[in-house]
């Protein structure tokens, strides 16, 4: 088991490094996909949005495309859709992995509404990390933010912050919960096969989940940086045809 972590350790930093030598692509402007249409949002406003693939509007306003133009806009909002959705999910994926399993400590201890409330309290601490990435059902939103900026996340964030959560509320619940339970079988709930595992031990577990997240992101880093570059690429033909999307650079190069 300690060689597994430590070989987990390391190709987590590698990857991490590899990662931010690779990629300097960034989103400088929120991206909403939905089935029907994609919207271009600046402070939670939309400016840019395409339907189906082939209308344009800027500023609520319907731009007369030619064919040419109709084909990049095409192009572009595929490429829109076959990226977002896919690192959206893989962010998603990464913070509710790291949810259930704070959220699977509570399993077998307290009440049904104990635990309702216990798994309330750790959404609404999370909440924040959630507004970076967001998925519901069809839809999907990517705030602005460069592919090493989501690789941080997943590395330097999420790990840390899901290590504190377990700590001090998950931890705090489990001894209050254990000392009640050395006086009283009738106040708790509990299941009689009950395994008190320590919170270091499933914080463990939980990295290691957590590592296999980011070390697939990084096994696509490249491919997503590519996507992005030919996105980039696509977004600079349309403004040179138009100007009035130059003020709109969704996709560009970090500096």
């Amino acid at each position: 088991m300690a060689l597994k972590r430590i070989f987990a350790s390391l190709l987590v930093c590698l990857s991490s490094s590899a990662l931010a030598a690779e990629c300097n692509m960034a989103f400088a402007h929120g991206v909403l996909i939905a089935p029907d249409h994609i919207r271009i949002l600046q402070n939670n406003r939309t400016h840019v949005q395409i339907n189906a693939d082939t209308q344009l509007f800027i500023r609520g306003e319907l731009q007369s495309l030619d064919a040419d133009e109709t084909t990049l806009l095409r192009q572009y909002s595929q490429g829109l859709r076959r990226f977002v959705p896919e690192i959206v999910s893989i962010a998603v994926d990464g913070v509710e992995l790291g949810l259930s399993g704070v959220e699977a400590m509570f399993n077998g201890i307290g009440s049904q509404s104990q635990q309702a409330e216990w798994r309330a309290l750790v959404r609404e601490t999370t909440f924040q990390w959630m507004s970076r990435f967001v998925r519901s059902n069809e839809h999907f939103y990517l705030a602005p933010q460069s592919l090493n900026e989501l690789d941080y996340f997943l590395h330097n964030e999420l790990k840390p912050q899901l290590d504190s959560l377990a700590r001090r509320t998950v931890g705090a619940v489990w001894g209050a919960l254990r000392d009640a339970l050395r006086y009283s079988d009738s106040n708790f709930e509990r299941s009689e096969n009950q395994d008190w595992q320590s919170v270091g031990d499933l914080v463990d577990k939980l990295n290691l989940s957590l590592d296999e997240k980011a070390v697939e992101l990084e096994q696509k880093s490249a491919l997503f940086c590519q996507r992005m570059q030919d996105i980039e690429k696509i977004e600079k033909l349309l403004q040179q045809r138009l100007p009035e999307l130059q003020h709109y650079d969704v996709v560009r190069l970090k500096k």
